[in-house]
């Protein structure tokens, strides 16, 4: 028995606490990846609940999704700029808004649009730093020509994304700053940028931007986890729920787990939870990045976890119950030698949602 445990209470606050911040700028709810891993079927209820009407997810396939849930009059802004005929169809589909980042995005749109006899809602997106999608600060001619040659594209917003919003605060208020000077160029050519947005989760919560525009474009921060340094004033939720599968007690030196990696130092009673990296438990972004400075990050982080005795634990009978040996696949070990506990007794689990599979029952209270 395993499930993903979400709490509808931990949700609200949390989009109580980014409209806090957010002031007068309009919520775009992020739901991209499942909606973090929360289940897009079980948090659109409540995000319609709490009245929020914009929304935005990467896949055109879920734009789709959300209409069939009954999201009817809500905004829904595809994030990924994307020039291949199957993704424009299923946009046009949706009646989404699409995200125009280069000419051919552009160009491709308009003449399907227009083969369909439709318009559609565009978001044009400027590159300042992230290098993926978006045209380039200096491409004024090829932004300015989705308004004057492009009559089946309807722009009705302008955004950009902050690639280091959670490590670099002045690069992120610079590139804020190039956005803006962009959206004031169009104005200067005689267009109408539409709704402006650049502050993402991290960027809202850290870097104090002298304006979050006329939205901020939050995802992450729903569910209550943030790259965001300091206190957020959020809630985190996301619990997986199992339980003791079995208990036995282990004789002094024996090992535990792939590589022995933990050998009992006395004799030593130990759970087994039919949970693993394969559930989502134990399981980290991985680190992709190996300029000089982030190894060095990583390593001093590694080496505070060992210096403070950083260990995972779970609760077992409202008691913390410390993993023991190496997170298996589908296998947790915990040590249960200070609890009164027995086999099919609860058991629950900090994890992130995004990284549990949609197999794992996502069930709401």
């Amino acid at each position: 028995m395993k499930y993903l445990l979400i709490e509808t209470d931990k949700i609200i606050s949390n989009i109580e606490r980014i409209r806090e911040l957010a002031g007068d700028a309009e919520f775009i709810a992020v739901l991209k990846a499942n909606a973090y891993g929360m289940g897009l079927r079980e948090i659109y209820p409540i995000l319609r609940q709490c009245g929020v009407r914009k929304l935005a997810v990467t896949e055109p396939e879920d734009a789709i999704r959300l209409r069939h849930m009954g999201a009817e009059d809500e905004e829904i802004l595809v994030l990924r700029s994307t020039a291949c005929e199957e993704d424009i169809e299923k946009i046009l589909e949706a009646c989404a808004t699409a995200s125009i980042g280069s000419y051919d995005a552009a160009v491709a749109l308009s003449g399907m649009a227009e083969q369909k006899g439709v318009s559609c809602d565009v978001h044009i997106k400027i590159d300042t730093g992230m290098g993926r999608y978006g045209f380039e600060p200096g491409e004024l001619d090829r932004i300015t020509s989705v308004f004057s040659y492009m009559p089946s594209l309807n722009v009705t917003g302008m955004y950009t994304h902050f690639p280091c919003a959670y490590l670099d605060v002045s690069k992120t208020r610079a590139q804020h700053q190039k956005f803006v000077e962009v959206t004031e160029q169009v104005r200067k050519a005689g267009f109408d940028p539409g709704l402006l947005h650049d502050a993402n989760t991290a960027a809202l919560f850290t870097c104090g931007l002298d304006s979050t525009l006329d939205a901020v474009r939050v995802g992450s921060a729903i569910s209550g986890r943030t790259t965001a340094r300091g206190a957020s004033g959020l809630k985190r939720t996301g619990v997986l729920c199992s339980e003791i599968a079995e208990i036995r007690w282990l004789p002094k030196g024996h090992g535990v787990g792939y590589g022995s990696a933990f050998v009992t130092k006395k004799p030593t009673k130990i759970g087994i939870i039919p949970v693993g990296t394969a559930d989502g438990f134990g399981v980290e972004k991985a680190r992709d990045s190996f300029r000089i400075r982030d190894c060095i990050r990583y390593a001093l982080s590694d080496l505070s976890r060992i210096l403070r005795k950083r260990n995972q634990y779970v609760t077992v009978a409202g008691k913390k119950a410390k993993v023991v040996g190496h997170i298996g696949t589908t296998h947790t070990t915990v040590d249960l030698s200070d609890i009164d506990c027995h086999v099919g007794d609860a058991v629950r689990m900090d994890v992130s949602p995004m990284f549990v599979p949609e197999s794992v029952e996502r069930r709401y209270e």
